[in-house]
């Protein structure tokens, strides 16, 4: 048999290794690599549990943004129709005093076409009378002035002062007329 030599050394070859080599490779292995992946993975957890806060937070304040964005429809909506509904009312008050003023206007119109026929009949009435009182007194002045003919010498001054008189009354009722 041929002396067995010991030595201390690493020995790779997987079938020749025994169990406690393998126990001291991984332990070294767990440790090292353990350590930094679990500071790795915390690391990692704690930026996904801030980006999740974060998305809670955004998604709170969109709702409440949401909220704020349909009360604001809502109050929109209600002035809206408010506002419709005085535009009629004021569409409508707008109508009836239209009417009224067109049925005054139309009144005033009657009552002036009323007065302005009732103007005109008067006058032409005052014109027939007019001429009617002047004919009247020209045909009196003729005939007293035809009663009054020639009477011989001391009528004539008479006469004279008469149909003077009688002139002078005749202008003063033409006139009047």
């Amino acid at each position: 048999m041929l002396p067995t030599r010991y030595s201390f050394g690493l020995n790779i070859d997987l079938f020749e290794t025994n169990v406690l080599n393998l126990a001291v490779v991984v332990g070294i292995v767990v440790t090292v690599v353990g350590d930094a992946l679990r500071t790795l993975l915390d690391q990692r957890r704690q930026v996904i549990l801030s980006i999740l806060q974060e998305a809670d937070q955004k998604a709170k304040d969109s709702q409440k943004r949401l909220a704020d964005a349909q009360r604001a429809v809502e109050i929109a909506r209600l002035l809206g129709q408010e506002i419709r509904t005085k535009a009629i009312h004021t569409v409508e008050q707008e109508r009836l005093i239209r009417k009224k003023q067109l049925e005054d206007d139309f009144q005033r119109l009657q009552e002036r076409r009323s007065q302005s026929i009732q103007l005109a009949r008067q006058q032409a009435i005052q014109s027939v009378v007019t001429e009617v009182a002047q004919l009247a007194v020209t045909s009196a002045e003729n005939i007293l002035l035809e009663s009054l003919g020639p009477q011989g010498p001391i009528y004539s001054k008479q006469k004279d002062l008469n149909e003077i008189h009688m002139r002078k009354t005749f202008r003063q009722l033409k006139v009047e007329v």
